[in-house]
Protein backbone atom coordinates (compact mmCIF):
# COMPACT_ATOMS: atom_id res chain seq x y z
CA UNK A 1 0.00 0.00 0.00
CA UNK A 2 2.91 2.43 0.95
CA UNK A 3 4.42 1.47 -2.74
CA UNK A 4 1.56 2.45 -4.28
CA UNK A 5 0.88 5.82 -2.38
CA UNK A 6 4.85 6.86 -2.95
CA UNK A 7 4.21 5.87 -6.86
CA UNK A 8 1.43 8.39 -6.70
CA UNK A 9 3.07 11.14 -5.03
CA UNK A 10 5.58 10.63 -7.57
CA UNK A 11 3.64 10.92 -10.68
CA UNK A 12 2.32 13.99 -9.74
CA UNK A 13 6.41 15.20 -10.38
CA UNK A 14 5.25 18.17 -7.90
CA UNK A 15 9.35 18.79 -6.78
CA UNK A 16 9.86 19.16 -10.65
CA UNK A 17 7.47 21.71 -11.12
CA UNK A 18 7.77 25.29 -9.36
CA UNK A 19 4.92 26.66 -7.36
CA UNK A 20 2.74 28.93 -8.92
CA UNK A 21 0.57 31.82 -7.64
CA UNK A 22 -2.74 29.60 -7.24
CA UNK A 23 -0.99 27.43 -4.76
CA UNK A 24 0.27 30.67 -3.12
CA UNK A 25 -3.55 32.08 -2.73
CA UNK A 26 -4.41 28.97 -1.56
CA UNK A 27 -2.28 29.95 1.63
CA UNK A 28 -3.27 32.56 2.00
CA UNK A 29 -7.02 32.12 2.16
CA UNK A 30 -6.05 28.87 4.43
CA UNK A 31 -4.01 31.07 6.92
CA UNK A 32 -7.21 34.05 6.80
CA UNK A 33 -9.58 31.30 7.84
CA UNK A 34 -7.57 30.16 10.89
CA UNK A 35 -6.76 33.29 11.36
CA UNK A 36 -2.77 32.89 11.48
CA UNK A 37 0.11 33.83 9.54
CA UNK A 38 1.72 31.02 9.12
CA UNK A 39 0.87 28.34 5.91
CA UNK A 40 2.48 25.34 4.50
CA UNK A 41 1.75 22.48 1.58
CA UNK A 42 4.14 19.74 3.00
CA UNK A 43 4.75 16.50 0.99
CA UNK A 44 5.68 13.41 2.49
CA UNK A 45 7.75 10.47 0.79
CA UNK A 46 9.35 7.62 2.09
CA UNK A 47 12.25 9.25 4.10
CA UNK A 48 11.02 12.68 3.97
CA UNK A 49 8.92 16.00 4.91
CA UNK A 50 9.33 18.46 1.72
CA UNK A 51 7.63 21.60 2.01
CA UNK A 52 6.39 22.38 -1.87
CA UNK A 53 5.63 26.07 -0.72
CA UNK A 54 5.30 28.09 2.49
CA UNK A 55 3.06 31.15 3.75
CA UNK A 56 5.31 33.85 5.83
CA UNK A 57 7.85 31.47 5.99
CA UNK A 58 11.02 30.04 4.81
CA UNK A 59 10.40 26.41 3.28
CA UNK A 60 12.01 23.80 5.52
CA UNK A 61 12.40 20.30 4.97
CA UNK A 62 13.00 17.87 7.62
CA UNK A 63 13.05 14.32 8.27
CA UNK A 64 9.75 12.10 8.21
CA UNK A 65 10.73 11.00 11.72
CA UNK A 66 10.61 14.74 12.93
CA UNK A 67 7.37 16.16 10.85
CA UNK A 68 4.28 16.75 12.79
CA UNK A 69 2.42 16.20 9.47
CA UNK A 70 3.36 12.80 9.17
CA UNK A 71 1.81 11.07 12.48
CA UNK A 72 -1.85 11.26 10.94
CA UNK A 73 -2.03 12.15 7.64
CA UNK A 74 -3.20 9.32 6.63
CA UNK A 75 -5.82 8.96 8.55
CA UNK A 76 -8.31 11.01 5.79
CA UNK A 77 -9.57 13.25 8.17
CA UNK A 78 -8.24 17.24 9.39
CA UNK A 79 -6.55 16.96 12.42
CA UNK A 80 -6.95 20.03 14.79
CA UNK A 81 -4.57 20.44 17.70
CA UNK A 82 -5.06 23.49 19.98
CA UNK A 83 -1.84 23.64 21.83
CA UNK A 84 0.82 20.68 20.53
CA UNK A 85 1.98 20.99 24.19
CA UNK A 86 -0.86 19.29 25.84
CA UNK A 87 -1.21 16.34 23.26
CA UNK A 88 0.96 13.46 23.84
CA UNK A 89 1.48 12.86 19.96
CA UNK A 90 3.59 16.03 19.25
CA UNK A 91 4.66 17.51 22.37
CA UNK A 92 8.02 16.16 22.09
CA UNK A 93 8.36 16.81 18.54
CA UNK A 94 11.37 18.84 17.75
CA UNK A 95 8.87 21.52 16.04
CA UNK A 96 7.40 21.75 18.94
CA UNK A 97 9.79 21.74 21.94
CA UNK A 98 12.13 24.44 20.06
CA UNK A 99 14.70 21.94 18.25
CA UNK A 100 13.11 22.72 15.01
CA UNK A 101 10.41 25.03 16.32
CA UNK A 102 7.79 26.45 18.87
CA UNK A 103 4.36 25.46 17.24
CA UNK A 104 1.31 25.38 19.75
CA UNK A 105 -1.75 25.54 17.54
CA UNK A 106 -1.47 22.62 14.13
CA UNK A 107 -4.13 21.68 11.88
CA UNK A 108 -3.66 19.88 8.76
CA UNK A 109 -5.82 18.81 6.24
CA UNK A 110 -4.57 15.96 4.47
CA UNK A 111 -3.96 15.74 0.68
CA UNK A 112 -5.30 12.82 -0.81
CA UNK A 113 -5.92 11.96 -4.61
CA UNK A 114 -8.36 11.09 -6.71
CA UNK A 115 -7.66 7.55 -6.46
CA UNK A 116 -7.42 7.69 -2.70
CA UNK A 117 -3.70 8.10 -2.09
CA UNK A 118 -1.97 10.83 1.29
CA UNK A 119 0.46 12.87 -0.35
CA UNK A 120 0.86 14.95 2.15
CA UNK A 121 -1.36 17.99 3.85
CA UNK A 122 -2.31 21.50 4.14
CA UNK A 123 -1.15 22.88 7.34
CA UNK A 124 -1.58 25.81 9.35
CA UNK A 125 0.24 26.65 12.63
CA UNK A 126 0.76 29.40 15.24
CA UNK A 127 3.02 30.05 18.31
CA UNK A 128 0.08 30.61 20.50
CA UNK A 129 -2.74 28.07 21.32
CA UNK A 130 -5.68 28.31 19.28
CA UNK A 131 -8.93 26.26 18.34
CA UNK A 132 -10.62 26.26 15.14
CA UNK A 133 -14.62 25.58 14.65
CA UNK A 134 -16.06 22.54 13.10
CA UNK A 135 -16.72 25.14 10.41
CA UNK A 136 -13.04 26.40 9.75
CA UNK A 137 -12.03 22.49 9.94
CA UNK A 138 -14.24 21.76 6.85
CA UNK A 139 -13.28 24.76 4.96
CA UNK A 140 -9.46 23.35 5.17
CA UNK A 141 -10.52 20.10 4.17
CA UNK A 142 -12.27 21.79 1.00
CA UNK A 143 -9.37 24.02 0.33
CA UNK A 144 -6.96 20.64 0.47
CA UNK A 145 -9.31 19.11 -1.95
CA UNK A 146 -8.80 22.28 -4.16
CA UNK A 147 -5.02 21.82 -3.80
CA UNK A 148 -5.58 18.14 -4.63
CA UNK A 149 -7.17 19.27 -8.09
CA UNK A 150 -4.44 21.52 -8.66
CA UNK A 151 -2.27 19.42 -8.86
CA UNK A 152 -4.56 16.54 -10.63
CA UNK A 153 -4.67 20.07 -13.45
CA UNK A 154 -1.09 20.36 -13.78
CA UNK A 155 -0.62 16.46 -14.17
CA UNK A 156 -3.37 16.15 -16.86
CA UNK A 157 -1.68 19.18 -18.24
CA UNK A 158 2.06 17.49 -18.80
CA UNK A 159 0.56 14.09 -19.84
CA UNK A 160 -1.08 15.79 -22.30
CA UNK A 161 2.04 17.48 -23.23
CA UNK A 162 3.95 14.50 -23.66
CA UNK A 163 1.44 12.78 -25.45
CA UNK A 164 1.44 15.54 -28.19
CA UNK A 165 4.83 15.64 -28.00
CA UNK A 166 4.91 11.22 -28.08
CA UNK A 167 1.84 11.80 -31.34
CA UNK A 168 4.00 14.20 -32.98
CA UNK A 169 7.25 12.51 -32.66
CA UNK A 170 5.43 9.24 -33.86
CA UNK A 171 4.02 11.08 -36.92
CA UNK A 172 7.32 12.83 -38.16
CA UNK A 173 8.43 8.90 -37.65
CA UNK A 174 5.68 7.89 -39.76
CA UNK A 175 6.12 10.79 -42.77
CA UNK A 176 9.87 10.46 -42.86
CA UNK A 177 9.10 6.30 -43.03
CA UNK A 178 6.76 6.88 -45.63
CA UNK A 179 8.92 9.95 -47.72
CA UNK A 180 12.12 7.20 -47.56
CA UNK A 181 9.69 4.25 -49.14
CA UNK A 182 10.33 4.25 -53.11
CA UNK A 183 6.14 2.98 -53.15
CA UNK A 184 3.59 6.15 -54.07
CA UNK A 185 1.10 6.21 -50.86
CA UNK A 186 -1.74 8.46 -50.79
CA UNK A 187 -5.07 8.29 -48.39
CA UNK A 188 -8.25 10.32 -48.75
CA UNK A 189 -10.94 10.79 -46.40
CA UNK A 190 -14.60 10.27 -47.00
CA UNK A 191 -15.23 13.18 -49.04
CA UNK A 192 -12.08 12.23 -51.15
CA UNK A 193 -9.98 14.70 -50.02
CA UNK A 194 -6.51 13.92 -49.83
CA UNK A 195 -5.05 13.21 -46.25
CA UNK A 196 -1.51 11.24 -47.26
CA UNK A 197 0.50 12.42 -50.05
CA UNK A 198 3.91 10.80 -49.61
CA UNK A 199 7.61 12.15 -51.36
CA UNK A 200 7.41 9.36 -54.40
CA UNK A 201 3.56 10.13 -54.64
CA UNK A 202 4.53 13.88 -55.02
CA UNK A 203 6.92 12.81 -57.74
CA UNK A 204 5.27 10.87 -59.82
CA UNK A 205 1.45 12.45 -59.64
CA UNK A 206 3.63 16.50 -59.26
CA UNK A 207 1.59 17.45 -56.74
CA UNK A 208 1.19 17.65 -52.84
CA UNK A 209 -2.33 16.96 -51.62
CA UNK A 210 -4.41 19.63 -53.83
CA UNK A 211 -7.53 18.61 -53.55
CA UNK A 212 -9.36 15.96 -55.74
CA UNK A 213 -11.56 17.32 -58.74
CA UNK A 214 -14.25 15.74 -60.19
CA UNK A 215 -11.66 14.97 -63.60
CA UNK A 216 -9.05 12.84 -61.37
CA UNK A 217 -7.96 10.61 -63.93
CA UNK A 218 -6.94 13.82 -65.80
CA UNK A 219 -5.87 15.59 -62.70
CA UNK A 220 -3.20 13.06 -61.69
CA UNK A 221 -2.50 11.60 -65.16
CA UNK A 222 -3.89 8.28 -64.39
CA UNK A 223 -4.15 6.32 -67.76
CA UNK A 224 -4.44 1.98 -68.26
CA UNK A 225 -1.46 0.39 -69.47
CA UNK A 226 -1.34 1.19 -72.90
CA UNK A 227 -0.73 4.68 -72.10
CA UNK A 228 -3.40 6.18 -74.31
CA UNK A 229 -6.64 5.24 -72.75
CA UNK A 230 -7.33 7.19 -69.49
CA UNK A 231 -8.91 5.39 -66.82
CA UNK A 232 -12.71 6.19 -65.88
CA UNK A 233 -12.92 7.81 -62.56
CA UNK A 234 -15.26 4.89 -61.41
CA UNK A 235 -12.90 2.69 -62.26
CA UNK A 236 -9.69 4.35 -60.24
CA UNK A 237 -8.96 1.97 -57.47
CA UNK A 238 -8.68 4.90 -54.97
CA UNK A 239 -12.44 5.85 -56.00
CA UNK A 240 -13.59 1.78 -55.87
CA UNK A 241 -12.25 1.11 -52.41
CA UNK A 242 -13.69 4.64 -50.99
CA UNK A 243 -17.19 4.27 -52.72
CA UNK A 244 -17.70 -0.07 -52.70
CA UNK A 245 -15.68 -1.29 -49.79
CA UNK A 246 -13.98 -3.67 -52.06
CA UNK A 247 -10.11 -4.60 -51.59
CA UNK A 248 -8.07 -3.64 -55.19
CA UNK A 249 -5.30 -5.69 -55.65
CA UNK A 250 -2.78 -5.89 -58.46
CA UNK A 251 -4.55 -2.82 -60.97
CA UNK A 252 -2.09 -1.92 -63.24
CA UNK A 253 -2.13 1.77 -64.73
CA UNK A 254 0.43 4.13 -66.33
CA UNK A 255 1.20 7.37 -64.53
CA UNK A 256 1.91 10.27 -67.16
CA UNK A 257 4.34 12.86 -64.74
CA UNK A 258 4.20 16.21 -65.34
CA UNK A 259 7.95 16.06 -66.02
CA UNK A 260 10.09 12.87 -66.65
CA UNK A 261 9.35 9.43 -68.22
CA UNK A 262 5.77 7.90 -67.26
CA UNK A 263 6.07 5.23 -64.99
CA UNK A 264 3.74 1.92 -65.27
CA UNK A 265 1.96 1.01 -61.58
CA UNK A 266 0.90 -1.65 -59.55
CA UNK A 267 -2.23 -0.50 -57.22
CA UNK A 268 -3.51 -1.99 -54.18
CA UNK A 269 -6.30 0.13 -52.67
CA UNK A 270 -8.08 -0.62 -49.40
CA UNK A 271 -10.99 1.36 -47.42
CA UNK A 272 -10.35 2.53 -43.76
CA UNK A 273 -12.92 2.11 -41.49
CA UNK A 274 -14.02 3.21 -38.29
CA UNK A 275 -14.59 1.10 -34.92
CA UNK A 276 -18.12 0.75 -36.22
CA UNK A 277 -17.49 -0.24 -39.65
CA UNK A 278 -18.24 2.55 -41.37
CA UNK A 279 -16.07 3.34 -44.22
CA UNK A 280 -14.10 6.93 -43.33
CA UNK A 281 -11.69 6.62 -46.23
CA UNK A 282 -9.30 4.98 -48.24
CA UNK A 283 -5.67 4.44 -48.84
CA UNK A 284 -4.00 2.96 -51.89
CA UNK A 285 -0.47 2.47 -52.61
CA UNK A 286 1.42 2.55 -56.17
CA UNK A 287 4.52 0.69 -56.86
CA UNK A 288 6.95 0.87 -59.79
CA UNK A 289 6.99 -2.09 -62.07
CA UNK A 290 8.71 0.12 -65.49
CA UNK A 291 11.55 -2.39 -65.17
CA UNK A 292 9.21 -5.42 -65.18
CA UNK A 293 7.26 -4.54 -67.66
CA UNK A 294 10.55 -3.72 -69.79
CA UNK A 295 11.41 -7.61 -69.15
CA UNK A 296 8.57 -9.10 -70.05
CA UNK A 297 8.50 -6.74 -73.40
CA UNK A 298 12.42 -7.75 -73.96
CA UNK A 299 11.24 -11.61 -73.65
CA UNK A 300 8.17 -11.28 -75.52
CA UNK A 301 10.57 -10.05 -78.75
CA UNK A 302 13.16 -12.40 -77.94
CA UNK A 303 10.36 -15.42 -77.97
CA UNK A 304 9.36 -13.40 -81.25
CA UNK A 305 12.71 -13.46 -82.61
CA UNK A 306 13.15 -17.15 -81.90
CA UNK A 307 9.88 -17.86 -83.27
CA UNK A 308 11.10 -16.05 -86.42
CA UNK A 309 14.52 -17.59 -86.26
CA UNK A 310 12.85 -21.54 -86.09
CA UNK A 311 10.57 -20.97 -88.53
CA UNK A 312 13.58 -19.57 -91.21
CA UNK A 313 15.50 -23.01 -89.90
CA UNK A 314 12.49 -25.27 -90.67
CA UNK A 315 11.91 -23.66 -94.51
CA UNK A 316 16.56 -23.76 -94.56
CA UNK A 317 16.30 -27.60 -93.60
CA UNK A 318 13.39 -28.13 -95.89
CA UNK A 319 15.31 -26.46 -98.80
CA UNK A 320 18.34 -28.33 -98.25
CA UNK A 321 16.07 -31.43 -97.92
CA UNK A 322 14.47 -30.78 -101.20
CA UNK A 323 17.87 -29.97 -102.98
CA UNK A 324 19.82 -32.91 -101.36
CA UNK A 325 16.79 -35.41 -102.94
CA UNK A 326 17.10 -33.48 -106.45
CA UNK A 327 20.82 -33.82 -106.15
CA UNK A 328 20.55 -37.79 -105.20
CA UNK A 329 18.21 -38.64 -108.05
CA UNK A 330 20.39 -36.45 -110.48
CA UNK A 331 23.83 -38.85 -109.51
CA UNK A 332 21.94 -41.95 -108.94
CA UNK A 333 20.41 -42.14 -112.64
CA UNK A 334 23.22 -41.57 -114.39
CA UNK A 335 25.44 -43.53 -112.03
CA UNK A 336 22.35 -46.34 -112.59
CA UNK A 337 23.11 -46.29 -116.02
CA UNK A 338 27.02 -46.15 -115.89
CA UNK A 339 26.71 -49.08 -113.44
CA UNK A 340 24.72 -51.48 -115.84
CA UNK A 341 26.89 -50.66 -118.86
CA UNK A 342 30.11 -51.67 -116.63
CA UNK A 343 28.02 -55.07 -115.05
CA UNK A 344 27.28 -56.22 -119.05
CA UNK A 345 30.78 -55.43 -120.08
CA UNK A 346 32.44 -57.35 -116.87
CA UNK A 347 30.48 -60.42 -118.33
CA UNK A 348 32.67 -60.11 -121.56
CA UNK A 349 35.16 -60.75 -119.43
CA UNK A 350 36.95 -57.18 -119.01
CA UNK A 351 38.09 -56.87 -115.81
CA UNK A 352 38.68 -53.16 -115.96
CA UNK A 353 34.59 -52.98 -116.60
CA UNK A 354 34.57 -54.78 -113.05
CA UNK A 355 35.90 -52.53 -111.25
CA UNK A 356 34.30 -49.79 -112.52
CA UNK A 357 31.05 -51.30 -111.39
CA UNK A 358 32.33 -51.67 -107.99
CA UNK A 359 33.56 -48.10 -107.79
CA UNK A 360 29.79 -46.47 -108.98
CA UNK A 361 28.58 -49.42 -106.10
CA UNK A 362 30.37 -47.46 -103.54
CA UNK A 363 29.59 -43.81 -104.93
CA UNK A 364 25.29 -45.34 -104.33
CA UNK A 365 26.32 -46.27 -100.91
CA UNK A 366 27.98 -42.61 -100.52
CA UNK A 367 24.70 -40.43 -101.51
CA UNK A 368 22.60 -42.93 -100.03
CA UNK A 369 24.15 -41.88 -96.53
CA UNK A 370 24.25 -38.18 -97.56
CA UNK A 371 21.15 -38.64 -97.79
CA UNK A 372 20.60 -40.20 -95.16
CA UNK A 373 21.99 -37.40 -93.02
CA UNK A 374 20.20 -35.16 -94.39
CA UNK A 375 16.92 -36.30 -93.16
CA UNK A 376 18.45 -37.20 -89.36
CA UNK A 377 19.77 -33.87 -89.09
CA UNK A 378 16.04 -32.12 -89.91
CA UNK A 379 14.20 -34.47 -87.68
CA UNK A 380 16.89 -34.04 -84.65
CA UNK A 381 16.69 -30.26 -85.19
CA UNK A 382 12.43 -30.27 -85.31
CA UNK A 383 13.02 -32.70 -82.29
CA UNK A 384 15.06 -29.97 -80.11
CA UNK A 385 12.33 -27.19 -80.86
CA UNK A 386 9.62 -28.98 -79.06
Amino acid sequence: MEQERLAALHEYRLRDTPPDAELQAVLRIAAEIAGVRSASLNLIDERRQYQLTALNQRPTDCDRDDSMCAVSFQSGAVTHVPDARLDARYRDNPWVTGRLGEIRFYAAAPLISPEGHALGTLCVSDTVPRELTATQQAQLGDLAGIVVAFFERRRQARLTAELAAAAQAKQQWTDTLLDTVDVAVIACDENYQVTLWNRTAREWHGRSGDPLRSDIAEQLGLYEPDGSTPIPDDELPLWVALRTGAVVTGREIMIRRPAGEPVHVRVNASPLRDADGRIVGAVLAQSDITADRTRRRLVEQARERLAAANAELERSNADLTNFAAAVGHDLIAPLAAVGGFLELLALDGYDVAAAGSARVAEMRDLIDDLLADALAARSGAAADRR
